[in-house]
């Protein structure tokens, strides 16, 4: 029985002995017990400093800050009280003393127990799917600020959030109030555990409490702490830990076992469940290859195949000139028209039953039928011949249509021109995964770096997960969920939203993985930097950051199959979904920094362009973004009502566009109340009074 259940029953019979076992629970910590390391801040190196701001005062440009020392001078909190051309006057926040600095030499300092209102600005997109497709989206700021801002936007509204932390190594792979945390740190736990807490308590306000799972991948160094952390913060999931080889080579360790795994906890909220898959990720299953699916020539061939017995049978199969992808299936031609009277539509190969001694046979299927066949991804196009253009086609006959429709047969994925990727089901039968995963398709080093260096040459990133092992820890709880939203508020080298693509490419699903990293440089780099006179912040400092150096290049490289010189992507997707990386995918991805804004901004309507992108995301992360307007814009996702004086054409356009979620710019309550009458059971949002209030709540939590 949880605590606060018993205060409860207690005072329906006692209200004193209830207010007296209230504070004696307030007054003693219960559950996991560690010394927190409060406050927690960080530098908002893209805000301008203004008056009233807690500020650091950094070195003179060219000096190295001591990183590992929480007492460093220039961690020192003041509050800026005034502004010349200039400098700047301070105030120490912690012993009063006044004292002068340059303007230059301050950066903005926010802790994250008091309200900061962020919005969003666009620093690019790229866009491949269709037009009301949405959106994968990647966030450049703080993430505990950045998490602040998705509440606003989705709060209960996430099917599963992946996050794969710093792992505490003791090696200066994270910094807590804006140092590295090293090994000889005697709070080094006690500052991650705080660090991970803070985030945790909003990631899981995000959460659907209805069903959704939380994942959090860990390293021996804290799993023991954050498996408590989890018990004491999701005490009612259900919580299990799984055991993942993503290194089968083993890591040496002196006197000691070579480790060769990394753990996986799975919080399941609510009636989530895992998806049954082909395999139960420890015993190799090999059953695909003992019976390959027979894919037929579409070609007839034989006595009995010219084009002359069933004229109907003959027509072009229209393929693009320059991809070779599928156009469109033609009609038959005449019986008595020759093939080089067809007129081929300019920029296209048209691809008839013609065998190699130039015999006019024809096709197996009548063409509504192939049509049909392509779209359900029944037929598929073979290898290009470089030469003509061509490529063979080969479709599923009726018994292995029977075999698919039954789960005889399975399908593990699609390929880029949409047909199945099926293999046989053992019978039929799916395995529940097991908490030992020792899959080849797990081992980081070929497909976390070598992944990543196909898309980036050049690049070295230290530690990328396995692309196929991010895709099969989300399928078993996302699979089955075609418009899922994911959330990776450490998404590293962002294979997270890359794997997220992969699964929409295996099924034609429509998953949104929200992606938030910030730019941080590396130790090296960043004091190389520093010794140029560089700073965070400066454009020379910031293009080396992970989210512009990495994840931004790879997510581009990914959809349009080109590496950033240009050039396609070499080699192939394996495993469940094989296919050539140069195919890239048909998805759209926009990318944002965080920025901060000041909320008498935000009230004044001055700042609506920065908040815009949070409706976007709030309403869908479909179509176009509303930007500011005079009256009213409305999509076919949703409205923003500027001037309520065109209320009546508004409320009309939303009705017709019947859009989900309605936004009004207005300080009038009653305003807002009409607009919440006219739109029962839709998301209706008074603005800005719901943006405030949200940062606000968030700075409490």
């Amino acid at each position: 029985m949880q605590a606060q259940d018993l205060v409860q029953r207690v005072a329906a019979y006692d209200k004193g002995l209830a207010d007296d076992f209230q504070k004696f629970l307030g007054s003693r910590k219960l559950g996991l017990v560690y010394e927190e390391s409060k406050p927690e801040y960080v530098r908002l190196t893209n805000k301008p400093v203004v008056t009233g701001d807690l500020v650091n005062v950094l070195p003179p440009r060219g000096t190295m800050e001591d990183l590992t020392n929480d007492d460093d001078e220039h961690d020192v909190i003041w509050r800026m009280v005034g502004q010349h051309d200039k400098t700047a006057d301070l105030r120490n926040m912690s012993t009063g003393e006044e004292a002068e600095a340059s303007s230059d030499d301050l950066v903005a300092v926010a802790r994250f127990d008091q309200p900061i209102y962020c919005g969003l600005t666009e620093t690019g997109h790229v866009e491949r799917g269709g037009k009301d497709d949405p959106y994968q989206v990647v966030i450049n700021g703080e993430n505990f600020h950045a998490l602040e801002s998705l509440l606003y936007c989705y709060e209960n509204k996430v099917d599963c959030i992946y996050i794969d932390p710093p792992y505490n190594t003791g090696a200066k792979d994270w910094k807590y109030n804006n140092n590295y945390v090293s090994g000889d740190d005697a709070y080094r736990h006690s500052k991650w555990l705080t660090f991970m807490e803070d985030r945790l308590k909003l990631a899981k306000k995000l959460l659907n409490p209805k069903s959704s799972v939380l994942i959090c991948t860990i390293d021996e160094k804290e799993y023991l702490r954050l498996g408590l952390l989890l018990e004491q913060l999701f005490h009612d999931a259900d919580i299990q830990m799984i055991s993942s080889v993503i290194m089968p080579s083993g890591s040496s360790r002196a006197g000691r076992f070579g480790r060769a795994d990394e753990y996986i906890f799975y919080c399941f909220v609510g009636d989530s469940e895992v998806r049954p898959w082909i395999t139960d990720m420890l015993r190799p299953n090999d059953s695909s290859k003992r019976h390959a699916v027979r894919w037929n020539g579409l070609i007839r061939n034989g006595e009995g195949s010219r084009r002359s017995r069933i004229p109907s049978l003959f027509y072009p199969i229209l393929l693009d000139e320059q991809t070779g992808s599928l156009v469109s299936v033609g009609d038959p031609i005449p019986a008595d028209m020759d093939v080089a009277d067809y007129v081929v539509p300019k920029g296209l190969v048209a691809m008839w039953p013609i065998d190699k001694s130039g015999n006019e046979l024809m096709w197996r299927l009548y063409p509504p039928t192939l049509r049909d066949y392509f779209k359900k991804g029944y037929a598929k196009l073979g290898k290009r011949d470089p030469e003509t253009g061509c490529c063979p086609v080969s479709y599923l006959q009726s018994g292995m249509i029977s075999k698919y429709e039954s789960g005889e047969i399975v399908c593990t994925g699609k390929t880029a021109e949409g047909a199945l990727i099926l293999q046989y089901s053992d019978s039929g039968k799916t395995f529940a995964p097991l908490t030992v995963w020792n899959q080849v398709s797990h081992s980081a080093a070929e497909h976390g770096s070598g992944m990543l260096k196909r898309l980036i040459p050049g690049l070295h990133f230290t530690f990328p997960k396995s692309l196929y092992a991010v895709e099969d820890t989300l399928r078993f709880v996302v699979g089955n969920k075609p418009d899922a939203l994911i959330v990776d508020f450490f998404s590293g080298s962002g294979t997270t939203v890359h794997a997220v693509m992969r699964l929409n490419h295996q099924d034609g699903g429509y998953r949104r993985c929200i992606c938030v990293t910030n730019n941080e440089v590396s130790a090296d780099e960043a004091k190389a930097m520093t010794k140029k006179g560089l700073r965070a912040g400066d454009e020379g400092w910031e293009e080396r950051g992970i989210a512009r150096y990495v994840i931004i290049p790879r997510v581009t490289a990914a959809i349009t199959g080109k590496v950033p010189e240009g050039e396609p992507v070499k080699g192939d997707y394996k495993f469940t979904d094989e296919f050539p990386m140069a195919d890239g995918f048909e998805e759209n991805a926009v990318f944002y920094d965080l920025t901060y804004l000041e909320p008498s901004v935000v009230s004044a309507d001055l700042a609506f362009d920065e908040v815009a992108p949070l409706l976007w995301l709030r309403s869908g992360s479909r179509g176009p973004v509303i930007m500011h307007g005079d009256s009213y814009e409305v999509t076919d996702a949703y409205g923003v009502l500027f001037d309520y004086t065109h209320a009546a054409g508004f409320i009309k356009e939303c009705h017709e566009r019947d859009v989900d979620h309605v936004f009004v710019v207005t300080d009038i309550d009653a305003n807002y109340r009409r607009m919440c009458s006219e739109f029962r059971g839709k998301d209706v949002a008074q603005l800005y009074k719901s943006y405030l209030r949200s940062f606000e709540i968030g700075a409490a939590r």
